[in-house]
């Protein structure tokens, strides 16, 4: 009797120390893994957003990613320069994007491009002027020294040319160097005293136009 009251006592202490929940310590382990698993993912899709952000420009300072901006005129005989315009709606913002020729292969040459200043802003319907071949220590503007013989009384410079012997292509770049709109001037694509630009006016293809730096442009 005292051997019986003896073994059921041992019995009673076990389970006191765990008897019957053997998958519990287990349990409790995977949810405070599981909850510092989500937590780690949430800090980690936070960091990848602000990155994200950064890498495409979007933000204070890093300019747009996306516009309604054209290239829409460009002059390379008788005086360089581009014209850009907005057929709207709304008012473009500039900011850190970019203006730049092409190279060898077509491509944008970043390393020369026009950088906008922050806080260029383009209204619906309007043009901004762009100088070729303009002296790198000038900066890029915006400047009153424009165009001698008329055309907009502000504008912005560009270290580079459009070269109408070989051809080349104006492309308009974000922040982090995604093309986002272009217009090719073929090779001699225009005569002297003519320009290359898109008919209808900020919606057409390109096609041999009237020098119009700042206006709408037309057929010569």
């Amino acid at each position: 009797m005292a051997q019986g009251r003896f073994i059921m006592l041992c019995l009673a202490a076990l389970c006191a120390g765990g008897c019957g929940s053997s998958d519990e310590p287990g349990d409790a382990s995977t949810t405070a893994t599981s909850s510092q698993a989500s937590s780690g993912t949430t800090g980690a899709t936070s960091g990848s957003g602000g990155g994200g952000s950064g890498g495409t420009g979007t933000g204070a300072g890093g300019g747009p990613t996306s516009t309604t901006v054209v290239v829409n005129e460009i002059s390379a005989k008788g005086g360089d320069w581009i014209e850009l315009g907005n057929p709207g709606p709304g008012s473009a913002d500039l900011s850190g994007l970019g203006l730049c020729d092409s190279d060898d292969s077509g491509a944008c040459n970043t390393a020369d491009a026009l950088r906008f200043p922050e806080g260029t802003q383009l209204a619906p319907g309007a043009y901004l002027l762009v100088l070729g071949d303009q002296a790198p220590e000038a900066g890029p503007g915006p400047h009153t020294t424009c165009l001698p013989d008329g055309g907009p009384s502000s504008c912005f410079y560009a270290t580079w040319k459009v070269s109408a012997s070989r051809g080349e292509t104006v492309h308009l770049i974000s922040a982090n160097d995604q093309v986002l709109a272009q217009l090719e001037y073929p090779i001699e694509a225009a005569a002297d005293g003519e320009t290359w630009g898109r008919l209808p006016d900020l919606t057409g293809e390109g096609a041999v136009t009237a020098p119009t730096p700042g206006e709408a442009n037309a057929a010569p």
